[in-house]
């Protein structure tokens, strides 16, 4: 199979669905093969500058420039890219690095007035459970993904606006641009930005939507209320049922410290911390007795599993539990592990 070739067809919007399938395939098979697609999704980039030279050929052009390099050099992560030109496929790319090709990027011949401008109509970024992407956006504007995370921005970012769609949770540095604020749409939410760094949890099966300022100030709207400008260290929760909202400051370390894969609590409420926990192990919680809900706890958490999570938890403070491991629902779908947790009996 020339999965080269399928490549080269991949970039140049002629590859098939039933490429698509075995060009996927090819890429979970080894880490090598990831490496090597990263590898020539960015030699295709410095072939399209050439796409407007008189008898341009691709497999000339994508040849000659591949022969300059060797490929499988590049330690790559693995998230999914879609779009609405059916590009879809398992896309390998550094955890530092730019994308590229798709989402209406502008590409600067060094040194030369003439540009690229490729464009799509809308480019979606999701991470599954367990992984995490790094962003690099055309406007130098970084995100950092979580798990189970959605990012969808136009092809004219940057061009005509800087607006984003965002599910699940995020960390953002915004590049600074007074004349185009850097815009987040949550659904009856939304966040504005020019320059400044903050996170935002925006899960679909959560009732609550938090945006905590983590340096420089921010604007939130919620759809009927004032809007409300954030300041360094405050965290705006806004509870989706009740439309109830919040505006507390914060240590921001307990909700920016994922990005390090870290859990960290300062004098955070249990109910809280139960929440990070249960996101970050993929476990629901259940709490027999909630006078357990005046607890606070100071800890971080970094390599720990969750049977040592929770048995430091029992350690120091009154609480007793039990883990109820996934059990099968069919051959496909499984529950998440429940843990159950009440109060210790005075001895």
């Amino acid at each position: 199979m020339n999965y080269h070739k399928m490549i080269i067809n991949f970039f140049a919007g002629e590859i098939s669905d039933s490429e698509i399938i075995l060009l996927k395939d090819w890429l979970n098979q080894l880490p090598e093969n990831k490496r090597i697609f990263d590898d020539e999704n960015e030699l295709w980039q410095e072939a399209s500058l050439y796409k407007n030279t008189v008898n341009y050929q691709t497999d000339t052009t994508w040849n000659n420039i591949s022969s300059k390099f060797s490929f499988g050099k590049n330690n790559s992560r693995s998230f999914i890219i879609q779009s609405k030109i059916n590009f879809r496929i398992l896309v390998a790319a550094a955890t530092i690095a730019c994308l590229l090709a798709l989402g209406g990027l502008t590409l600067w011949i060094a040194g030369n007035k003439s540009f690229q401008k490729i464009e799509v109509a809308s480019t979606i970024v999701a991470t599954h459970e367990g992984e995490k992407a790094h962003i690099l956006l055309a406007d130098s504007t970084e995100i950092i993904l979580n798990s189970e995370s959605t990012l969808q921005y136009d092809g004219h970012y940057n061009i005509k606006d800087r607006v984003v769609k965002f599910t699940g949770e995020a960390y953002f540095h915004v590049s600074t641009n007074h004349e185009k604020p850097f815009v987040v749409q949550l659904g009856k939410m939304s966040v504005t930005a020019t320059g400044t760094r903050f996170n935002i949890f925006s899960f679909a099966n959560e009732d609550r939507i938090e945006t905590t300022m983590e340096d420089g100030s921010i604007t939130v709207s919620i759809k009927g209320k004032e809007p409300i400008n954030l300041k360094s260290g405050q965290q705006v929760v806004y509870f989706v049922k009740s439309e109830n909202v919040l505006v507390r400051d914060v240590t921001t370390d307990t909700y920016t410290s994922w990005k390090e894969n870290k859990l960290r609590f300062n004098n955070t409420p249990f109910e809280e911390v139960l929440r990070r926990i249960g996101r970050k192990y993929n476990v629901k919680f259940e709490i027999t007795n909630h006078d357990l809900l005046n607890l606070k706890y100071t800890a971080t958490f970094i390599d720990e599993s969750i049977e040592e999570v929770m048995e430091l938890l029992k350690n120091v403070s009154p609480i007793t539990y039990k883990i109820y491991y996934r059990t099968s629902v069919n051959d496909k779908l499984y529950m998440e592990p429940k843990i159950v947790v009440g109060k210790r009996k005075s001895i």
